[in-house]
């Protein structure tokens, strides 16, 4: 699908939801940063420490919420057509695996080269391969064995 319809997919909006979970109050991720929203890094967005703080008392409204979680979305596409070449030609499922991927690294994925040249192959099987056997499958291991399943099952 081409990118635009990409950040609106409904399948991949609730995917991901469901893999980073809805958080309405800031709290430290596995990796110690503080997020909020749906995956939001509060640090890397240059949230305050005061403005932490007060979302911890009040909470943070679903507005800001839903527009974080735009943005992130569109900032993941935009990762993944400058990481992976000819990116917008990929099949539907593989394209939803893959910013589902990076809306968790972003550009950590240039790293992946196996990844990538699986990708650039057409080479699902081993793409779902790179996935298991990579940092990202230790520090959340559900999600990535799903995530490489539905890889692994694109014809």
């Amino acid at each position: 699908m081409n990118l635009d319809q990409l950040k609106d997919d409904s399948a991949l909006r609730t995917q991901i939801a469901v893999d980073e979970g809805i958080r309405s109050t800031p709290y430290r991720d596995t990796m110690g940063i503080w997020t909020a929203g749906i995956g939001h890094n509060l640090e890397a967005h240059g949230a305050a420490w005061s403005e932490i703080a007060g979302w911890l008392r009040t909470g943070i409204p679903d507005t800001l919420i839903k527009e974080w979680f735009s943005e992130d979305i569109g900032a993941a596409v935009t990762c993944c057509g400058q990481v992976f070449e000819g990116f917008a030609g990929f099949p539907d499922e593989a394209q939803r695996i893959l910013v589902n991927m990076a809306f968790d690294l972003m550009y950590e994925l240039w790293e992946w080269k196996h990844l990538r040249s699986c990708v650039a192959a057409a080479n699902w099987k081993g793409a779902a391969l790179s996935i298991l056997q990579s940092r990202f499958a230790t520090q959340g291991p559900k999600r990535a064995a799903r995530l490489a399943a539905r890889m692994q099952a694109i014809k």
